[in-house]
């Protein structure tokens, strides 16, 4: 035993220091999922699969945690016929204890029966709803709280946030039947995406089949990350190091799918965000007296609720805190003066950067030479001591034309590199970019961002860290790779894993489905109200 964990040590030594050379050549495809930590091997569960010697990692075994969790809350349904799967227009809503009068602040609750397309009540839940109040002439909107009772019925609770008369909106979105061959097709593999590497020596060009699982005896070049146990490869060009890479593109799939011929016709467009039938319509909701909210400042670590607030004359209202606007360069420039702010996500956290540098025109931009919308930027301000840099999140990411891939970093990277004080605010979102891959791959990169944050924190506690959910989106095409269902999935992701954290969460999923958004890239209305919330959190 200890000869063998001698000989471990030797191999794994030998391992590292392949990788500190930076790059690696793989020939035999089932070695790359060989890893091994000396330190932990009499610590960590190992697993013989496909007869190389595999360890279960501490990380590993938390993503598998949470996801069987999650897989436990998918319904498990063997799709048999389009006529038993629910029908949202032959499905009912009504209203639960009508009343004569109704107060701002008062609670009401909606129920849902769902019906398949034969007329059938259903009986199991899992269909995905989203559901809204909304006021259009005074353009209000607030989220409503969706309880599967599981036997076909939901319970939709809203709250009367303002006067007025109050409209009811309910969409199925996918009917069970849809959640769970999503569920199953988005974890079969990695056929959605193809990835190209340009690899570059004295002006040769060569591009390579890249991606997270290569197969083949071709040799590898294998990109990783030891720490994260993040791993890409691409296949090594003939007389070409593997350090030659310096470019990256991906494209969609569109002939590829996980989903069975019968199954497809669930994402038809006119089978997608069904408005569902009501017995009752728009209320009238009266200010019967004074109603009190909690003023206090905004700050980290306020508990998650859903919905977190309501819009009203298109201004964001949040229910714990009172927001401030930060609506031109005199206000935001008072806020962040002396903030050096990173800001690292996809093109959803480009729109907060375009927001801020063409609000501020004092913020100038420093050129970095990039290409492309992924490329960094670097605004400053020498003045007021500013410095505000947008770089894109790295892989899984998804563009059509090359990008930079020599310097990519993932999020808990960065964070790590960044020392932290008061000065410092750490900004990211991810998830639309994800939806086209197995979820363990944003477990893993949630996870290995919580543990970067605890890091910062026990060095730094005064950096303020701000976290944006991703939105809801259009979902008219490539509805089975980019599904809001598995945006949702990754929304209450993001806010269990970090719902104990000393952490801002700007919801962008509850603004933009109380502002009907329904864009990947919301309208600026919408942007600014979550940068006012964003600078509240820091100011």
């Amino acid at each position: 035993m200890r000869d063998h964990y001698k000989f471990c040590c030797i191999l794994a030594f030998l391992f590292l220091l392949s990788f500190f050379l930076q790059r690696k050549v793989i020939k035999i495809p089932a070695f790359v999922q060989f890893k091994i930590n000396c330190d932990a091997v009499q610590d960590h569960e190992i697993q013989k699969e496909e007869g190389i010697w595999k360890e279960t990692t501490e990380l590993q075994l938390e993503v598998n945690k949470i996801l069987n969790k999650i897989d436990t809350m998918i319904p498990k349904i063997t799709f048999s016929h389009f006529d038993n799967t629910t029908d949202a227009r032959k499905s009912m809503a009504t209203l639960v204890n009508p009343r004569d009068k109704y107060c701002v602040g008062d609670s009401l609750v909606v129920k849902v029966d769902m019906f398949d397309h034969v007329g059938k009540r259903k009986t199991h839940g899992g269909d995905f709803l989203m559901a809204r109040i909304f006021s259009s002439n005074v353009k209000a909107g607030a989220s409503g709280r969706i309880e599967d009772l599981e036997n076909g019925t939901y319970n939709i609770h809203f709250t009367l946030f303002w006067p007025g008369v109050v409209n009811f909106s309910i969409h199925m979105i996918h009917p069970s039947e849809g959640v769970s061959a999503l569920w199953q097709a988005r974890n079969k593999g990695y056929g959605y995406v193809n990835y190209t590497g340009k690899f570059v020596s004295h002006g040769k060009v060569v591009n390579m089949k890249c991606g997270f699982n290569l197969n083949g005896t071709q040799e590898l070049c294998e990109y990783s990350d030891l720490k994260e146990e993040e791993h890409f490869y691409c296949m090594k060009p003939e007389n070409m190091s593997c350090g030659l890479l310096v470019q990256m593109m991906s494209l969609f799939v569109d002939s590829h799918s996980y989903l069975r011929n019968s199954e497809k016709q669930l994402f038809n467009s006119n089978n997608i965000r069904i408005e569902i039938p009501k017995t009752f319509g728009a209320i009238s909701v009266s200010k019967c007296g004074n109603v009190t909210q909690e003023i206090r400042k905004c700050s980290t670590g306020i508990k998650y609720q859903f919905p977190g607030g309501f819009s009203y004359q298109n201004m964001w209202t949040h229910l714990s805190c009172k927001i401030s606007q930060y609506r031109n360069m005199e206000t935001i420039n008072k806020c962040i003066k002396g903030k050096i702010m990173y800001l690292t996500g996809d093109s959803t956290m480009l729109q907060w950067m375009t927001y801020l540098s063409t609000t501020v025109q004092s913020l100038k931009p420093f050129n970095l030479y990039g290409g492309g919308w992924p490329m960094t930027r670097l605004y400053i301000d020498l003045e007021r001591n500013i410095k505000i840099q947008y770089r894109k999140h790295a892989n899984p990411f998804i563009m059509l034309n090359f990008y930079t891939f020599k310097e990519e970093f993932t999020i808990p990277h960065l964070i790590d590199q960044i020392a932290g004080d008061q000065h410092t605010v750490i900004i990211f979102t991810l998830g639309m970019h994800f939806r086209l891959f197995p979820i363990n791959h944003f477990l893993r990169r949630v996870i290995n961002i919580r543990k970067a944050i605890e890091r910062l924190f026990l060095r730094s506690p005064e950096t303020k860290v701000i976290i944006k959910t991703e939105n809801t989106s259009e979902m008219n095409v490539r509805v089975e790779m980019l599904s809001d269902f598995h945006g949702y999935l990754q929304y209450l992701i993001i806010n269990s894993i970090f719902e104990d954290m000393n952490v801002g969460v700007v919801d962008a999923w509850d603004m933009t489905n109380a502002f009907a958004s329904m864009r990947i890239h919301p309208q600026k209305e919408i942007i600014a109200n979550e940068i006012d919330l964003l600078l509240n959190y820091i100011c």
